[in-house]
């Protein structure tokens, strides 16, 4: 895919409006999720597809790398919110991509005007149709899913865990050696 072409999926917030008209009058099922998609893994992709599966346009929101700061601290994200995006248009259920310039999907939701948005059910507590999120949705005659996570075992921040856990051993191994007995001189 040529650098020209995964940019034509990449829709910015000032055109969610007009995408929205333009598959509207197609007669086309829009579905919405929303996401940081960092280090990409098959329990997201399998997410994807599962939300691709209630339409026909797949709509994913890439949250910014300043809205991910604001949420989950100054060390992530660990990719650009650009490379994040790219990354997202290789997958055969992703038809457009959209960085979420702040935390919530809200202002996005009311733009796109999705049929259905699709969130993660570990995300959200049972008093969701109290969220913003779901009001904005519903509000428009859309509907809101919640679905439960795609893989119970593997998750970005486990895949961290276990990079950085297996390095660090591997540094300190050479340095484990003094742990066994005082040190004494010799």
């Amino acid at each position: 895919m040529a650098e020209s072409a995964w940019k034509k999926r990449l829709i910015s917030q000032s055109d969610l409006m007009t995408l929205h008209e333009k598959l509207n009058s197609a007669g086309k099922k829009i579905v919405f999720t929303a996401g940081s998609w960092d280090l990409i893994h098959a329990g997201q992709c399998r997410y994807l597809e599962k939300a691709k599966s209630y339409g026909d346009i797949l709509v994913v929101g890439v949250s910014s790398n300043a809205a991910i700061r604001i949420v989950k601290g100054a060390n992530k994200p660990i990719l650009d919110e650009k490379i994040r995006a790219e990354m997202l248009t290789f997958l055969r259920s992703v038809d457009f991509v959209t960085i979420l310039p702040e935390p919530s999907c809200v202002p996005t939701l009311g733009l796109l005007k999705p049929d259905t948005y699709i969130t993660v059910e570990e995300d959200w507590t049972s008093e969701y149709k109290t969220s913003k999120e779901y009001k904005t949705v519903t509000k428009y005659g859309g509907e809101v899913l919640v679905i439960p996570r795609q893989s119970t075992s593997v998750s970005t921040t486990q895949i961290l865990q276990r990079a950085i856990g297996g390095a660090l051993s591997d540094t300190l191994k050479d340095y484990m050696q003094y742990r066994k007995d005082p040190i004494k001189e010799k």
